[in-house]
């Protein structure tokens, strides 16, 4: 990771599950099989503690549940609420370890999450050296791969860009409301409640895409402190849990399509029809071209995808998404392959549809304009614009 290909994100959610590839199969839904074993543990912790009032829960984890590094920092707060409720020896340790690993999953919440950490420490050094430890042996694992700059680019001088061209607002009003009433309720108890500061300062997980999955990922733990307070019914719990169950599976489930060829890593995975359709046209034509090309760039959404599907090497050209390529990155980016296309032969593959009304994406507009003005559209493949210098 940063090295080889550009990622937002610290690593941690994505070397766990690079395990569990390596032992059960080059195949994503081995994702999905571990997924489920963390959805399994976080639910029984908080069945444990809410009883069947997890019934109302359970449709918002399903709503947000998809595997990747965002469901894995629910799960580890979760975790961190089960051991805030238990006392033993080398408690401010195991809470510090805790938050390290929120930061190595998520670097924003784990830095949000030291704050009421250290507030709330009976001992500061103990909660440092816990969260230190993991944080110390990354570093030097940048360090010995020469990944350490990139890295700082990557996870911290790219925020910038990523806040000022990914920001959506929809959720905003309702998350703002959220947050007054928890640090209300919170300087009532004169911060003596730490689920209420956890849960605030966990909310940066809607920063700054304030969309209905990133609300709902701050929401759960509001809804589970909320729950573990008061007596629910169970006739009120089961009518709601119903509602909320056919809400899930009319949105959801509306098609199923597993895609069946055995040599795909996507083998056995539901996907769309058309995407599968999309996926397979566009990957022949590469396959048929790509020997007559110093490079191919792909500029879509699906790029991983198409490139995974037909064993072609991923770069970091493949994940142009806005924020995600450093500091300025889509000006590095172009520069870079006005460089290289200036003295190699390119072949660009750019979806058609990328920036419609019907679409929302996160790919830079600046670097597609660029291919489209400066080099020769070739010919159209399927919903894909062919472009070649």
């Amino acid at each position: 990771p940063y090295r080889d290909f550009n990622m937002l994100q610290t690593p941690l959610y994505h070397f766990i599950a690079s395990f569990f590839i390596v032992l059960f199969g080059h195949h994503f839904y081995v994702l999905d099989l571990f997924n489920s074993f963390i959805l399994t543990v976080m639910i029984m912790i908080i069945y444990k503690n809410i009883g069947l009032k997890i019934l109302i829960i359970f449709p918002f984890i399903l709503m947000v549940c998809y595997p990747g590094y965002n469901i894995f920092s629910l799960f580890l707060l979760i975790i961190l609420f089960y051991c805030l409720n238990k006392n033993y020896k080398y408690k401010d340790v195991i809470i510090g370890l805790i938050i390290g690993l929120m930061f190595l999953n998520k670097q924003n919440i784990g830095i949000c999450m030291f704050i009421p950490m250290i507030y709330y420490s009976r001992n500061n050094i103990k909660s440092l050296c816990g969260f230190l430890l993991p944080v110390i042996i990354f570093v030097l694992y940048l360090y010995l791969n020469n990944a350490l700059f990139q890295f700082i680019d990557y996870c911290f001088l790219g925020l910038f860009d990523f806040g000022c061209k990914n920001s959506i607002y929809f959720f905003f009003p309702v998350e703002f409301v959220i947050c007054l009433i928890i640090g209300y309720k919170l300087i009532k108890s004169n911060f003596k409640d730490m689920y209420l500061f956890y849960i605030l300062m966990y909310q940066i997980v809607t920063v700054p895409i304030f969309d209905a999955y990133h609300f709902i990922l701050g929401f759960i733990p509001c809804l589970y402190y909320f729950l573990r307070k008061i007596n629910i019914e169970c006739y009120f719990i089961i009518v709601l849990t119903i509602f909320f169950g056919i809400m899930f599976f009319v949105n959801y489930f509306e098609e199923l399509h597993f895609y069946s060829d055995k040599k795909s890593y996507l083998y056995g995975k539901n996907i769309p029809l058309y995407v599968q359709n999309s996926i397979d046209y566009i990957g022949e034509y590469i396959n048929k071209n790509k020997n007559n090309y110093d490079h191919v760039f792909i500029f879509s959404s699906n790029a991983y995808q198409i490139k995974l599907n037909i064993n072609y090497l991923i770069d970091k050209y493949d994940l142009i998404l806005n924020g995600n390529m450093g500091y300025k990155g889509s000006i590095k980016y172009i520069d870079e392959i006005n460089n290289y296309c200036n003295v190699n032969k390119c072949l660009f593959i750019l979806y058609k549809y990328e920036f419609s009304e019907n679409n929302v994406s996160q790919i830079n507009e600046d670097i597609v304009n660029f291919v489209r003005d400066n080099y020769i559209k070739k010919e159209d493949v399927d919903v894909f614009d062919i472009y070649t210098n």
